[in-house]
């Protein structure tokens, strides 16, 4: 399968990554276009299998071209794309925003059009990833879409393309999220006589402790009352986070809520 990669950022360089590690039989020949010569360089070194360079090519013709650059920049690209003599079969767009109607009104030529949005932990083949595409799919390009993500982690068919704005601010910016309360419970430790390397073993084994129960147990309320006992200390700290004003629940639902109308806006931006 012959591939071109747009944008080699954090989420890029993982699907990179994943495609580059993947064992499967679905043999790959990936080039990578990254505009940051020091990024390139580093990724050069880093992953000898793949072809680098800084600018689009003038010719090329394969199955698939994944664009993971930042949404703001994408209809400049296009006019780039459409100038060059290059075709596909498949586009995927991993961009915050940017709806398929944009990407079909921006970028000429026939190929299928794939949207999908992974997370973080793709870098690792532990992440998330929403994706969703127009019917009718050709069951064939479907099939090697989700072969491709899947070596990302967990792959969830979108039944709207609506979702990708609540999807991205789940979990696309979720684990931003949690590592701000994990580095908020590392300062507390610290700050209450824990030394760094000890604060930061308490968070972090506690952190995995939690996800080997809930991969027992899913249920989240019920997890809680095993921990929290009348009277007891998680009580007391649960009671702070619930029953201050604003709580953490009303601060949480209103982050998750300015990242879903910041995608919506991203999105907006691209049409203009």
């Amino acid at each position: 399968m012959k591939i071109l990669i747009i944008g080699a950022g954090k989420m890029g360089e993982a699907v990179l990554r994943s495609w580059l590690s993947d064992s499967s039989k679905l043999k790959k020949v990936i080039s990578v276009v990254e505009v940051n010569s020091k990024k390139r360089n580093i990724l050069k070194k880093n992953y000898p299998l793949a072809e680098f360079s800084e600018y689009v090519p003038d010719t090329w013709k394969g199955d698939l071209i994944l664009f993971a650059i930042k949404p703001q920049t994408f209809s400049n690209i296009a006019k780039v794309i459409n100038s060059k003599n290059i075709s596909t079969k498949i586009i995927l767009s991993i961009m915050a925003g940017i709806t398929l109607s944009s990407l079909e009104n921006l970028i000429h030529g026939k190929a299928v059009f794939f949207r999908a949005m992974p997370n973080l932990a793709s870098s690792v083949g532990s992440g998330v990833t929403g994706v969703f595409a127009r019917k009718p799919i050709i069951s064939s390009y479907k099939k090697k879409i989700e072969q491709l993500l899947t070596t990302l982690g967990w792959v969830y068919w979108l039944k709207s393309e609506k979702l990708f704005d609540p999807l991205t601010a789940i979990s696309g910016s979720g684990p931003a999220y949690i590592f701000l309360f994990l580095k908020i419970m590392k300062n507390s430790s610290k700050n209450l006589g824990f030394s760094e390397k000890i604060s930061n073993q308490l968070v972090l084994k506690t952190l995995k402790g939690v996800s080997e129960i809930l991969k027992k147990n899913s249920n989240l309320e019920e997890l809680i009352s095993d921990v929290a006992s009348p009277g007891g200390t998680t009580e007391a700290a649960l009671e702070v986070l619930i029953k201050s004003k604003p709580n953490l629940k009303v601060i949480l639902n209103k982050a998750i809520l300015a990242a879903n109308k910041r995608s919506i806006k991203l999105g907006k931006n691209a049409k203009k």
